[in-house]
């Protein structure tokens, strides 16, 4: 649990159109608006994913699993982002 610890201290609450989401979508968007619609249907549904997995550690601080669930939500966050960015480079 000691690489764990304190994820949910530093989890910030990310609503579904943040800033950083609305640049993203704005740079896909640029390229491809299709790509817009998908790029935004899957950061509505990782931003979701990352909501209720901070619910859920913050209610069981010491499940080793809801803490790795978070964890694994950001990370996939992270790629959605890698592979947005990576798409829309020239």
């Amino acid at each position: 649990m000691a690489k764990n610890a304190g994820v949910t201290q530093q989890a910030v609450n990310i609503e579904p159109a943040s800033r950083d989401d609305q640049d993203l979508l704005e740079v896909v968007g640029s390229q491809s608006p299709t790509m817009r619609a998908e790029y935004a249907a899957n950061l509505k549904n990782v931003n979701a994913y990352i909501r209720e997995a901070e619910e859920t550690a913050k209610a069981n601080p010491e499940d080793e699993q809801a803490q790795e669930s978070l964890m694994n939500a950001y990370e996939q966050r992270s790629m959605v982002y890698e592979m947005a960015m990576d798409r829309s480079l020239p």
